[in-house]
This record gives structure tokens, C-alpha cells and sequence, in this order.
């Protein structure tokens, strides 16, 4: 089967034309969007093989969203659709800079009540990293237990399980009910990926090295966490129980819209380890990847094939 598992809730997104409140929006362009997903089209475009498990709606949402994958070269087997709930979607506005307005019409979605029906055929011979975040196990306590089950199952069939937290307050109860979740999400994997305001919130604790000690000591075996402008560091267990350390700068772009850079990174760290990268070039590749996505509006379209990368990695500098 695939190299790659993954499982999350597919959205329609309507991105707006123009720079305005969305109140005052007219016109909107249809992409697509979700964390996961973002991830395994980073992977497949850069020549992985991919699984992306979900539930949608019988309805066209669902349809475009099927569509889009395949298109993508991503697996779509382990998709199940449903006539007892729709397919969700998001709106997004324009900024200038920073973080956009992003409003999610997802409550009683289709991927929000996926059943463990959906674990019951998944192959996973072949496969070797299952990819998990934060915010499908945050949609119900049924994907919640589904989300713990594959990661179990994952183990048991000797995949390495990857994590981003990826907190979404709006779908928890309340904050502490998400750090403890996820916290209890997280500490079952194998590689835990937080950026590092997330990490700080998740562990209460102020640096990059307290936060990855945080988990290690929980027994994850490697943490990677995200700086944003100032790149991103890594700290990895090895087998004789010593640890090692990198850290590597960020790349001077031009940033056009953040949503999406984590899910870039998430998949340059992915494919560099599947590919046998040392620590310092697993980095390289994620804040590469990262960068790349934030010079576009859309969630997904700065994601590069290996071409694309290389020629940016090529093109642009890291900063000092």
C-alpha cells in the first residue's frame, strides 16, 4: 500500500476575491483546504505515496473533494461518504499580512461523525509513517477513540506515527480540555511536531528545549518544533538513550498568508525522514517547504513538486 497514512476532515474553502471584511465580500474562489490533507498533498507531490482516510457528505463538496485528490495522485479507498451529514467548508478573507479571518461551517459534518467503521479495512503492510493531528480527534469523543484506536494500530504494524498538534479552541470545550487531549495524543507518538507558541501553551513551559524535553520524557522519541522566523530546532532520543540536537534558520521570503506553512513544514519533515535525511537537512527541507506556502493565498498551492523545491532552495537565502 501507501508509504503514508493519514486521516482528517477534507473542507471546501471559499477564499475571497478581495481585500474586505467577508461581510462585505461578493465574490469568492472554491479551493480546498484541511491540515491533513494539506500534508499529503505536500507528500505526493514530492513523489510519495499517500492514504488520506476520511468521511464526506453524498453531496458535490464531496464530490470536489474526491475529485481534487485524485487529481493529486492521493489514495482515496479509505474515503467513506454518508446522506446523514454534509460535507463541511470554511470561508477565508485577504490580508496584507499576518493571519487571515477563517470561518468554519464544519459543526455535524460528515468527517465530525465518522464511525471506527472506517479503521475496520486499512491495509497498513507497505506503509511506514502515519501522519495524525490535533483537530480530527477534536470533532467528537467517537474520532477522538478512533484517532487513539489507529494510532494503536499503527504500532502494531511498526509505523512511525507523527503528530502536529494543530489546536483548534473553537472545536474543544474548553482550553484545558484540548491540552489534555492532546497532550494525551501526542505522547503516543513517535514524532511531535509543535510550533513553538503552541508548545508553550500545551507544556506551560517558555523554551524550546524545556518543551521538547516536555515530550521526550514522556516517551516521544523526537520533537521538532517550529520558530517560525527564526526557523526551527529538533531535538531526537537515540537508541543508546543520548540525545541530539539541531536547529536550522529560516528562509527570507515574502509572505502573502500563513495558513497552511505548518502543514508545508509537516510534510518537509515527513519526506525528508522517509527519504533518509540527516537532522540538519530534515529542517532545511521543512522550513523550505513552509516558506514556499506562505508566498501564496491559497491553503495548499505553494506546495512544490522535488523540481520546485530544489530550484528554491536553489533561489532563495536564509536569513543570518
Amino acid at each position: 500500500m501507501c508509504e503514508v497514512l493519514t486521516i482528517g476532515e477534507p473542507m471546501v474553502m471559499f477564499l475571497a476575491d478581495t481585500k474586505q471584511p467577508l461581510s462585505q465580500v461578493d465574490h469568492f474562489t472554491k479551493m480546498i483546504a484541511g491540515a491533513e490533507l494539506n500534508v499529503a498533498m505536500g507528500l505526493s507531490r514530492l513523489g510519495h505515496s499517500v492514504s488520506y482516510m476520511t468521511q464526506v457528505g453524498e453531496d458535490p463538496f464531496g464530490e470536489y473533494i474526491k475529485d481534487f485528490l485524485k487529481k493529486e495522485q492521493i489514495d482515496t479507498s479509505y474515503i467513506k461518504e454518508t446522506n446523514e451529514a454534509p460535507t463541511g467548508f470554511q470561508i477565508k478573507n485577504q490580508v496584507d499580512a499576518g493571519d487571515p479571518e477563517v470561518i468554519y461551517f464544519r459543526k455535524g459534518s460528515a468527517a465530525s461523525k465518522a464511525t471506527k467503521e472506517l479503521l475496520r479495512d486499512v491495509d497498513f503492510s507497505g506503509s511506514k509513517i502515519l501522519h495524525v493531528t490535533g483537530i480530527f480527534p477534536a470533532l467528537s469523543e467517537e474520532t477522538r477513540e478512533m484517532t487513539k484506536e489507529l494510532i494503536q494500530m499503527a504500532h502494531q504494524n511498526g509505523l512511525m506515527v507523527t503528530f502536529d498538534p494543530n489546536p483548534r479552541p473553537v472545536l474543544w470545550d474548553s482550553e484545558e480540555q484540548m491540552i489534555k487531549e492532546t497532550n494525551k495524543l501526542a505522547c503516543m507518538c513517535d514524532v511531535v511536531m509543535p510550533g513553538f507558541r503552541e508548545g508553550k501553551l500545551f507544556t506551560g513551559l517558555q523554551t524550546k528545549e524545556e518543551i521538547a524535553d516536555f515530550y521526550l520524557n514522556e516517551g516521544v522519541k523526537k520533537v521538532v518544533i517550529k520558530l517560525g522566523t527564526s526557523g526551527s530546532y529538533s531535538k531526537e532520543r537515540l537508541d543508546d538513550g543520548s540525545f541530539v540536537e539541531s536547529e536550522e534558520t529560516c528562509f527570507k521570503v515574502p509572505v502573502v498568508d500563513t495558513v497552511g506553512a505548518g502543514d508545508g513544514f509537516a510534510a518537509g519533515v515527513i519526506s525528508a525522514t522517509l527519504e533518509g535525511l540527516d537532522d540538519k537537512k530534515i529542517l532545511e527541507r521543512g522550513n523550505a517547504i513552509g516558506a514556499m506556502q506562505v508566498m501564496n493565498l491559497s491553503d495548499n498551492e505553494g506546495l512544490p513538486t522535488i523540481n520546485g523545491l530544489n530550484e528554491f532552495l536553489k533561489t532563495y537565502q536564509k536569513k543570518n
